[in-house]
């Protein structure tokens, strides 16, 4: 630890990366506070129980290059929670649903004739050779892809899953994005390049959230849960601390690791510049179903046909074993939509009553009386949108306010969001952070 003398730290946001860079920052010698307006710790790793075991409010796993998340869990210990699988993948496709998982699968994918699914593969083979993704960051994914695998094969598969995604944008997002989800993927394959090996933290995620909590405790920082922060107070272009029930509470720098228009609403107007801004958002709206059978036999299944009103079918008990959540049977259904969205102001019955003729219809097993329980988790800023040109819209760790720094999920790039990422530029801010504080970052 260094011998400075201790600058006293505020992070906003107690997930994944709030708690990572409180651990970073506390275990070099800075006092920290971790705020957190939820009653409990772990934002988007939160979770909920079933049958007395916790499961995820969102879906996760990891990939085999998730170099930095897995080297913190062993650094906190909790290395040996990590487990490896070959889950099941799908693809629905013309109302039929298909495996995908393997180059075989895509040679049996019938909706596209043998020349189109031979050309697909080919065309990710030499994508996954590329090794500089800033080739592709002013170039639009639903320009460059249909001159790579054929018009048909976009059409069929990659349009849909941008669609998914991105909604009515999907057509400006960067190709650099979609290198960054194919060179994640081929990281994560079997030796034999057949498999894609995906990991799951025995326990549940949350184990990382508590790890990280326990560490920074350890260390002298507190995590304040259920007490949001109202305002960030600053006085002549710098930050003094934050308001949190109408008094201010003095701090050297704040962090803030929420969304941008939250991080915005509490600095107040104009004092985050325009770089801040130019930023657009989905939303994550993701339903978790308790199942009393099982509803498929795959792990995930990708959705192509534009009338299903959700982006995907998670069937976590296809990953995990049910005889781990006392034989209940766990269904996401995931979906990306814009915060204004009819679907996402449903309520959670209306929703479910929404998704289930689809669900049914693509997994068979499904059938409304299955379920017995059900959550709803609603982040109205989860998913940047990366379109062309992102690289120069996003935001720096340090703000125009000194003492303040912005660390959230606008700063992954090229790669999609996950929580190796998150951990990764946690110690970006951190490194930031130390060198402003005159403070040692020794890796």
């Amino acid at each position: 630890m260094s011998e400075a003398p201790q600058d006293r730290v505020a992070i906003i946001g107690a997930g994944i990366t709030g708690l990572t860079v409180g651990y970073e920052l506390a275990r070099r010698g800075l006092a920290v506070d971790v705020y957190e307006a939820a009653p409990e710790i772990g934002g988007e790793l939160g979770v909920v129980r079933v049958n007395g075991e916790a499961v995820e409010q969102y879906y996760h796993h990891l990939f085999r290059g998730d170099a930095d998340i897995i080297g913190l869990l062993h650094e906190l210990g909790i290395g040996g929670s990590l487990e490896w699988r070959a889950p099941t993948m799908g693809f629905f496709s013309g109302g039929r649903l298909y495996n995908f998982m393997t180059p075989i699968d895509l040679l049996k994918f019938s909706p596209l004739p043998l020349l189109s699914r031979l050309r697909m593969g080919i065309a990710t083979m030499r994508l996954q050779r590329v090794k500089d993704y800033t080739l592709f960051e002013d170039l639009r994914a639903s320009d460059y892809l249909p001159r790579m695998t054929g018009q048909r094969a976009f059409d069929t598969i990659w349009r849909p899953l941008l669609r998914a995604k991105f909604g009515e944008q999907w057509d400006e997002i960067s190709m650099a994005w979609f290198w960054g989800r194919v060179h994640v993927r081929i990281q994560s394959r079997s030796r034999g390049g057949l498999r894609e090996e995906l990991g799951y933290i025995k326990g549940s995620f949350d184990g990382i959230s508590r790890a990280l909590a326990a560490k920074l405790g350890e260390l002298g920082g507190k995590i304040l849960t259920g007490t949001p922060v109202e305002a960030i107070a600053q006085t002549g272009g710098r930050v003094t601390g934050v308001r949190v029930a109408g008094t201010e509470r003095a701090y050297d720098r704040v962090i803030g690791t929420v969304g941008l228009p939250i991080l915005r609403r509490l600095l107040g107007p104009g004092a985050l510049s325009d770089a801040y801004g130019a930023i657009d958002y989905r939303a994550a709206l993701v339903m978790l179903l308790h199942l009393n059978r099982p509803a498929g036999d795959r792990y995930w299944t990708n959705i192509g046909d534009d009338d299903v009103p959700f982006a995907g079918l998670i069937e976590h008990t296809n990953f995990i074993p049910p005889e781990r959540y006392g034989g209940a049977r766990l269904l996401y259904v995931s979906n990306y939509t814009r915060p204004d969205d009819r679907l996402f102001g449903l309520s959670d019955d209306d929703l479910l009553a929404e998704y289930a003729p689809h669900i049914q219809r693509i997994l068979p097993g499904f059938a409304p009386d299955a379920v017995t329980a059900r959550w709803v988790t609603r982040d109205p800023v989860a998913q940047p949108v990366i379109t062309t040109g992102y690289q120069r819209r996003i935001p720096p760790f340090r703000t125009g306010t000194l003492g303040f720094y912005v660390c959230n999920t606008s700063q992954i790039y090229p790669e999609d969001r996950g929580v190796n990422y998150n951990v990764r530029i946690a110690r970006q801010v951190t490194r930031a952070v130390c060198a402003d504080a005159g403070v040692r970052y020794d890796g």
